[in-house]
């Protein structure tokens, strides 16, 4: 079909426009300007493209890196903020810097490690014990194991555990259970109610085994009389010394008090390394340290240099205090600073919904009888629930331990080292970014 001559007319009188209103100054002017602008903003608009592309990449290459840690770590760190020192995936807490230099000669694997070199590392241990001529020590590789060999070394006369005070370890195993795990001679004895001395009627000479229950006062030491009795306390949270927390047993007072031997915990508020620590009087340590079995259950040089290294601290007057006598000291005011610090940094995060600094006090065990005072932060996620962040932040990396209830996480800083704070913002809120807070942070 021809194009009609009037669309001809019409188009040739529109270019005819166009190339006159082209080369008017005015419009070439025009032109130019515009073209400048579209130049001057390539550069900036490229550059915002690429921070945007290289934000991501970072972010992309730290998930990597994260995840490939996760497969390849040897061990895990663990940062405890659940506001309970003791808890079945540890306490989160360090040894002291001069227990792991004493380790890392040790394990350096050009020292000694025979029978001599052991003896003197059980001196050096023995040069800080509380009255050290009256008594020995001995170290297992763990808090069970000390009970298992104690059980082996006093098979020869009757154990007796009352039914009060047969209290369940960290494990979840009962006291009783545990020291019966090789040899099955423990007896119980009583009700579950409390103690009467006509509960031990059968028996003339015995080995009664006190344990603290943590809920109610330390075991007092009983009078038996003529009658010959030993007197076993197992301490599984206690210091060596009387420290600043007069409500915290100690293995010195326990034994000023007439306990034959004690049976303790070696980390936790004791401070050490994670092992079990048999003190008491040198006869007691030799049937225990002299069975067949005994080179099963000892702990090896490292762990013995690392809490030789920690007596020493711990008995010093004057001198730089343990990680845990450090966060045990630690003041309400540098706990509430710490934690508003740290609501202010989440919320600016995008997935956090609100966010309050609370007030609670922190425990030493799940149910024991020991609290300090101390500042959580109490945070919402804006699409998790509180129990999957929670199992979330459980297996990153570090992995991050808080308590939590149906609506929001608790981040409690009691038992957390002020160099982990920024770690434990960044766990919760991403990389640090600038927005509007999700909410006002108070203090309840």
């Amino acid at each position: 079909m021809a194009i009609p001559p009037w669309t001809v007319e019409l188009l040739r009188r529109g270019l005819n426009d166009v190339a006159r209103r082209a080369s008017e100054p005015e419009t070439i002017e025009k032109l130019k300007t515009q073209a400048t602008e579209i130049l001057n903003e390539i550069p900036q608009t490229a550059a915002r493209g690429f921070d945007a592309v290289m934000r991501a990449t970072e972010v992309g290459r730290k998930n990597v890196q994260k995840w490939s840690q996760k497969q390849t770590a040897v061990t895990i760190p663990l940062i405890n903020a659940s506001g309970i020192l003791s808890t079945p995936l540890g306490t989160g807490v360090p040894v002291s810097a001069d227990a792991v230099d004493a380790a890392y000669a040790c394990l350096h694997g050009d020292i000694r490690s025979d029978h001599d070199a052991v003896e003197r590392l059980r001196r050096n241990l023995h040069r800080y014990l509380p009255d050290a001529p009256a008594y020995d020590i001995a170290v297992t590789n763990n808090f069970p194991a000390a009970l298992v060999a104690f059980v082996i070394g006093s098979s020869q006369e009757d154990l007796v555990v009352h039914r009060s005070q047969s209290i369940r370890l960290r494990s979840g195993v009962s006291l009783v259970d545990t020291m019966n795990a090789l040899v099955p001679i423990v007896q119980e004895v009583g009700a579950n109610d409390g103690i009467e001395m006509s509960d031990f009627d059968d028996f003339d000479s015995f080995c009664l085994i006190l344990a603290d229950n943590q809920a109610t006062q330390p075991p007092n030491i009983l009078d038996f009389g003529d009658r010959q009795v030993t007197q076993v306390v197992v301490l599984p949270v206690a210091t060596l010394c009387q420290s600043d927390q007069a409500d915290l047993p100690s293995v010195e007072q326990t034994l000023s008090q007439g306990a034959d031997l004690v049976l303790v915990a070696g980390g936790g508020v004791f401070g050490g390394p994670e092992c079990g620590i048999l003190i008491g009087k040198k006869e007691r340590l030799d049937a225990i340290t002299s069975t067949a079995i005994w080179p099963s259950f000892s702990a090896g040089n490292a762990v013995l240099a690392m809490l030789a290294s920690t007596l020493q601290d711990s008995t010093r007057v004057i001198g730089r205090a343990l990680p845990i006598e450090e966060l045990m000291r630690t003041s309400e005011e540098n706990l509430r600073t710490r934690c508003e610090r740290l609501a202010t940094r989440l919320s600016g995060s995008d997935s956090i919904k609100t966010c309050q600094v609370t007030a609670e006090s922190a425990l030493v065990t799940p149910k024991g009888r020991w609290r300090f005072p101390s500042r959580q932060v109490r945070v919402e996620h804006q699409t998790l629930s509180a129990k999957e962040w929670a199992d979330r932040l459980r297996e990153d990396l570090p992995t991050l331990i808080v308590g939590f209830d149906d609506h929001a996480i608790s981040v409690d800083l009691r038992w957390v080292s002020p160099a982990s704070d920024a770690k434990i913002g960044e766990l919760l809120g991403g990389p640090t970014e600038a927005a509007t807070p999700a909410a006002v942070v108070e203090e309840n």
